[in-house]
């Protein structure tokens, strides 16, 4: 889940949530991190990762030429100009890492229509999707890392609260638009990546599945932690309730 809030004389007002897509479990858990938000890009490229081009998708063109015009792929050169036409000899490039391929924005652009860029060392970021309905899961780890929100106008409407210029209607306009433009925020945004298996909602204790098998760590950490801890005073403070 994702939740945007803002914090006001001490309280945390959402002002909007929404249900996310993460990392596979077993190939690609989404990081844990806080970071800034600083840039939205409306009808984003998306660049494939090397990583993705070499395991995911030379294969598939080698076997499928056609895919390449079908997904609207591009070849990139070192220099950032665009190739266009395909070849096996600009897949080797790629192959070499002398070219990337990325995709144009458009309907199936992986990407969807609206990406938020917040910098990090891992190139996580939150974007559209063109598969919407795997929101529909109860688990939801499909991605290679980066999420995959379910409103992302709403998300948008979140972020330039402070942007009036930017109405809905404005922003809609813009991630339809099929031309790359990228904005800065006025003023950066925190984000927090974190990790629960156990929330508190309404008064009571939910469990969840360790889908990144977090808990171990976790509890390994705070063993670890208590063993080191013995102070040479005590202070014991219980609650007593009366009748």
């Amino acid at each position: 889940m994702l939740s945007g809030y803002h914090v006001r004389d001490g309280r945390i007002e959402i002002k909007t949530a929404m249900k996310v897509i993460v990392g596979t479990a077993r190939k690609s858990p989404t990081p844990l991190f806080d970071a800034e938000m600083r840039f939205i890009e409306f009808s984003p490229y998306w660049n494939v990762p090397p990583s993705i081009a070499r395991s995911e998708t030379l294969p598939r063109l080698r076997s499928d030429p056609g895919y390449f015009d079908r997904q609207g792929f591009e070849f990139v050169d070192s220099e950032g100009r665009v190739i266009s036409g395909f070849s096996g000899a600009n897949l080797d490039a790629v192959q070499r890492g002398q070219m990337r391929i990325r995709q144009k924005p458009g309907a199936g652009n992986a990407l969807g229509d609206i990406k938020f860029v917040f910098p990090n060392k891992d190139n996580i970021y939150l974007h559209h999707t063109p598969t919407p309905q795997l929101f529909k899961r109860d688990r939801r780890d499909f991605s290679h890392g980066c999420i995959r929100v379910e409103a992302p106008v709403a998300l948008a409407k979140f972020v330039l609260a402070d942007a009036p210029e930017w109405s809905e209607a404005r922003i809609v306009q813009a991630m339809r638009k099929g031309k790359s433009t990228t904005i800065r925020l006025q003023e950066e945004l925190p984000v927090v990546i974190a990790y629960h298996t156990a929330v508190v909602r309404d008064g009571r204790v939910y469990f969840f599945p360790d889908i990144y098998r977090q808990d171990p760590l976790l509890d390994a950490v705070l063993r670890q932690n208590r063993l080191a801890f013995r102070p040479s005073h005590t202070i014991n403070i219980a609650a007593e309730s009366t009748r």
